[in-house]
């Protein structure tokens, strides 16, 4: 997904740079456009209207529109022939071209950034066992959806758009994930194995907190499954109101591990594994700490 603001620098660059629209066509095509997306353009669009719409369509296609749009931007960003734009227009292109650079460099920068994190999580990782291999596009998958699903004005396509990015994401992290199912009178979010126990899992994206009577259906179903060291770990996305944390006192309440909205924005941009996360959160809640955000796992960690 490319931000907003590089979307428009580099359509004001393939304006100035180009500039008829004959020419700009012509451009889109040799990067990979697909000729349908060229052909449903209007003619009398203004070019900066129509670099927008290609751009759109190819977010649109996934990883099938990535390889164009580089394109594209590595063709502005090495442009050479400014000797054939008129002289009257030929200041502004150079100026188009040098605000585009300075934004590329920017969001290159910010890419790399988000590469070194991954690679150093996925060192960290690489340290508790067998793991898959790490695929920055997946990972970079999931932070789009999660943008995608925030946007989610229908609320029953948001929640079911939540559970099933949660199960791609155990599906990632953990040594089995199984998905949702349901079982007499009960459905179950998402099940995963890690670290030699099952999690049941809930989700939720609501706008009130969960509450005690939420967590404590999860906590036991997990009590009563098969074997009787299943975990539960109760994703809401706005948080857990205090009577609820106030209430996670017992025993029982110890295979319960809690995470809200931000706890899972820190694993998406790989500030910390989803793996280190759970171990850590576990932890704090044997020694009586119900919920530790991963903001604060993260700094004590970094002591």
């Amino acid at each position: 997904m490319l931000p907003q603001d590089l979307s428009n620098l580099l359509a004001v660059a393939i304006r100035d740079l180009i500039w008829y629209r004959d020419n700009v066509r012509a451009f889109l095509r040799e990067c990979g456009v697909h000729a349908e997306i060229i052909d449903e353009l209007p003619t009398s669009e203004a070019t900066i209207k129509l670099v927008r719409h290609v751009l759109s369509r190819m977010e649109n296609l996934g990883s099938h529109g990535r390889k164009p749009v580089q394109e594209m931007m590595s063709r502005i960003y090495y442009w050479r022939d400014l000797h054939t734009i008129p002289a009257d227009r030929r200041d502004q292109a150079i100026r188009s071209l040098q605000e585009f650079r300075k934004g590329y460099d920017l969001y290159k920068a910010q890419l790399d950034y988000q590469k070194e994190n991954e690679k150093r999580m996925h060192d960290e990782r690489v340290s508790r066992g067998k793991l898959k291999p790490l695929d920055h596009a997946r990972l970079q998958g999931f932070r789009d959806e999660f943008d995608a699903t925030y946007a989610e004005s229908d609320l029953q396509k948001r929640g079911n758009r939540f559970q099933a990015l949660m199960n791609e994401i155990f599906e990632y992290y953990s040594e089995q994930s199984k998905g949702p199912f349901k079982r007499t009178g009960e459905q179950i979010d998402g099940q995963f194995y890690f670290d030699k126990h099952w999690y049941y899992v809930e989700v939720r994206w609501k706008k009130e907190q969960a509450n005690a009577a939420d967590v404590s259906v999860l906590r036991d179903r997990a009590t009563h499954a098969f074997g009787g060291d299943t975990k539960a770990l109760f994703i809401s996305f706005n948080g857990f109101s205090r009577e609820c944390l106030e209430s996670l006192t017992g025993a029982r309440d110890e295979r319960v591990v809690l995470m809200d909205g931000v706890d899972l924005r820190c694993v998406l941009d790989c500030q910390i594994g989803f793996d280190v996360l759970i171990p850590e959160k576990q932890g704090d809640m044997v020694r009586g700490r119900p919920f530790t955000s991963a903001s604060e796992i993260i700094e004590r960690r970094a002591m």
